[in-house]
């Protein structure tokens, strides 16, 4: 087992050389207000802010104003709107949407909807996220969970020399959904272990 993960950290160093010459920033742009601790939290972190124009190839889209109606929309797979046919087709193609939790409609309105209507609406948010969306509250751009960040140090020792980042290893962060997992530019992650974490909610940035 040893002598394998050796082989695959060899391939992985003489792509990653060859990558390097071309590397490109990830992109990330808004539907909706644009908030400067989001844009700055991306920018810190080698991502550039893309026009609205550019929705349909940007890495990163971010959602910060969603109506009840556009949620129950895109959750019943009805996109109607501009927006709505840009994170429905984002959704299918496995293309990063994150929804700012306060800039959704629900979240205003969730103490005064009928207990019954309620029910309903919070299953089609919760749609939106088996679809593989994230919901994460503004609070998690504005302060980075410090406790992830050393347990990733832990599992992965941070040098000049690119590392695997398995299923394996993501197991032992224990991690949550809502939780921000920052990559470090020396870590490569498998498919595995990026599918594991979108399956828990995790955004990787």
């Amino acid at each position: 087992m040893d002598n394998i993960e050796i082989i695959v950290q060899k391939i992985t160093d003489i792509i990653i050389q060859r990558l390097q010459k071309e590397e490109l920033r990830g992109t990330v742009t808004f539907l909706g207000k644009e908030y400067s601790s989001i844009r700055t939290y991306y920018e810190k972190r080698g991502y550039e802010i893309v026009s609205v124009k550019d929705k349909f190839s940007t890495d990163i889209v971010i959602v910060t104003e969603l109506s009840i109606l556009n949620m129950n929309r895109i959750a019943l797979g009805l996109p109607q709107t501009e927006e709505e046919v840009i994170i429905w087709e984002r959704l299918l193609n496995k293309r990063d949407v994150i929804f700012l939790e306060e800039g959704m409609e629900l979240h205003a309105s969730q103490h005064v909807a009928p207990r019954a209507l309620l029910q309903v609406l919070v299953n089609n948010k919760n749609q939106l996220v088996r679809y593989g969306a994230s919901i994460l509250p503004l609070k998690n751009f504005e302060k980075i969970n410090e406790t992830i960040n050393k347990e990733v140090k832990d599992v992965i020792r941070k040098s000049d020399k690119k590392e695997l980042l398995t299923i394996e290893k993501v197991r032992k962060l224990n991690l949550q959904a809502g939780d921000i997992f920052e990559a470090d530019k020396n870590i490569i992650i498998t498919a595995l272990a990026r599918d594991y974490m979108r399956d828990l909610g995790v955004q990787i940035v």
